[in-house]
């Protein structure tokens, strides 16, 4: 498992909430797969002692490109050409531009940015889910309102209670919306942002007659709140706790003790991705 080392040795919080979240997404906001841990510390002496071979050891404001894991991988990212620097002293924020126009640093920033600003309000007109590979013997159902996976787990189960939660209470109302229809509509009118098409698969259009009769609560839910689920939920959680806006405001450190404390508080009920 790679890990990249983090040393942040400025007051620069914001910074090191930019720097871990970009090494999880690049330039264009497109998943990493390159790290499986990111740890901070505050000097390199820390960082030497916890190293093992193929860990990365960056600073604050480092940003490695694309090309950076496409070559030799050195130990320092400092040793390599493919990092481009932020400056410590400036801020990622939302109230000003620091860097000059056309600039790969604004460039960057500004598409992070932007996808933080939307996400309070993005709407999933379709979701790049993986297949259910399990089936669960659970009571109750927690599933995520963007996509089409809470109703084929509904659909392949015999759940007491389903309930789709969001805490995004735009896509929470498209999916009431939709489940309100005793047939998939084919064509949506939803206000942007919006992300995807609206193109139902097949099994959705062919079993959509019965996700419609099934009764179903709708719930403003978020994940980093600690909810408690019944005993016996299946929670489909997707990847929430891996969501670039999500990692950039809360930190690397925050998103991942929430999702270790939701799984501490509900481990009588089943919680998949």
């Amino acid at each position: 498992m790679r890990t990249a080392f983090i040393v942040h040795d400025c007051s620069n919080d914001s910074l090191l909430r930019f720097t871990q979240t970009k090494l999880l997404f690049d330039a264009k906001n497109k998943g990493v797969d390159f790290f499986k841990n990111i740890v901070t510390v505050s000097t390199y002496a820390m960082a030497e002692e916890q190293y093992t071979h193929g860990d990365v050891i960056l600073e604050t404001g480092d940003f490695l490109t694309s090309k950076f894991s496409k070559s030799v991988i050195p130990k320092y990212s400092r040793d390599s050409e493919h990092v481009i620097k932020f400056d410590k002293n400036i801020p990622i924020d939302f109230k000003g531009r620091y860097y000059a126009p056309g600039s790969k640093q604004l460039y960057i920033i500004e598409n992070l940015l932007k996808v933080c600003i939307n996400s309070k309000k993005l709407v999933y007109l379709d979701n790049n889910e993986s297949p259910i590979s399990n089936y669960y013997n659970a009571k109750h159902l927690y599933g995520l309102a963007s996509g089409w996976k809470t109703a084929r787990y509904a659909l392949s189960g015999n759940f007491d209670t389903i309930t789709v939660y969001d805490y995004n209470e735009r896509q929470l109302e498209f999916s009431k919306y939709l489940h309100s229809n005793s047939t998939l509509p084919k064509e949506v009118d939803v206000r942007s942002p919006t992300s995807g098409e609206y193109n139902p698969p097949t099994d959705m259009i062919d079993n959509w007659h019965i996700w419609h009769k099934m009764p179903v609560k709708f719930e403003v839910i978020n994940l980093f709140d600690s909810p408690v689920f019944p005993e016996n939920s299946l929670v489909w959680i997707s990847n929430v706790f891996r969501y670039e806006p999500t990692i950039f405001i809360y930190g690397y450190e925050k998103t991942v003790d929430a999702k270790n404390r939701l799984q501490e508080m509900n481990k009588n009920s089943i919680i998949v991705k």
